[in-house]
């Protein structure tokens, strides 16, 4: 059981708009109860954001002075489920590094120790690439994700970021990104005719702490 964080000063409004990001993107495979009717369902989504929240107030601790970051990692390294254990800290580390707090990269050596896992091993050049992918993707964080912005993704990042054939990228996007999606494409064949979010990748990538990564 994740350790609750109780703060004097609360966690900013704004910050909570990120709750849904990390359970649609980081978390959407990862299982926080069995889910047999819609009423698991609905549990299973408080859990998860109950756990994002926590993780949300140990950055947010971290960042205002509130909790020594030592005491939260000695709470992860206690926990018995090495899986969550990896997602808290990394959005403890993720929420830091957007706050442009230093101590992300004390959390971003921690988070490198635990072990990179498929399907994103087998998607992505290293790790490196991985958390670029996920930095691209928090620009859209309040956006439904659509078929083009992956295709896009395909064509821009395959040879800087993305390492797998055509079909085992269309197999993780859309058991991860659009899983529910009825009518599906395939993302791979065509380039599409205008980029819609050139812009919007052009700013991450000039934004992003190691820049190179895409080159």
């Amino acid at each position: 059981m994740f350790k609750e964080y109780p703060l004097e000063n609360k966690l900013p409004f704004e910050d909570g708009v990120f709750i849904a990001y990390y359970r649609n993107i980081l978390l959407r495979n990862v299982a926080f109860c069995e889910i047999n009717s819609a009423k698991d369902l609905v549990k299973c989504t408080q859990l998860t954001n109950k756990f994002i929240q926590k993780a949300l107030n140990a950055a947010f601790g971290i960042h205002t002075g509130q909790i020594r970051t030592d005491d939260v990692l000695k709470n992860i390294d206690s926990e018995d489920d090495e899986e969550k254990a990896f997602y808290f800290l990394y959005i403890v580390y993720r929420e830091l590094f957007r706050k442009s707090n230093p101590i992300s990269n004390k959390l971003l050596a921690k988070v490198r120790l635990y072990e990179f896992k498929g399907p994103e091993k087998n998607v992505f050049f290293d790790f490196d690439c991985k958390l670029a992918w996920d930095y691209l993707l928090s620009y859209f964080s309040q956006e439904k994700f659509t078929t083009n912005l992956f295709a896009i993704m395909w064509f821009r990042y395959r040879k800087t970021l993305i390492k797998c054939k055509a079909n085992e990228y269309e197999d993780f996007v859309y058991n991860l990104y659009l899983k529910d999606l009825k009518n599906k494409m395939v993302l791979t064949r065509k380039k599409p005719e205008k980029n819609l979010y050139l812009a919007i990748f052009k700013r991450a990538e000039r934004n992003y702490f190691e820049k190179e990564i895409f080159d």
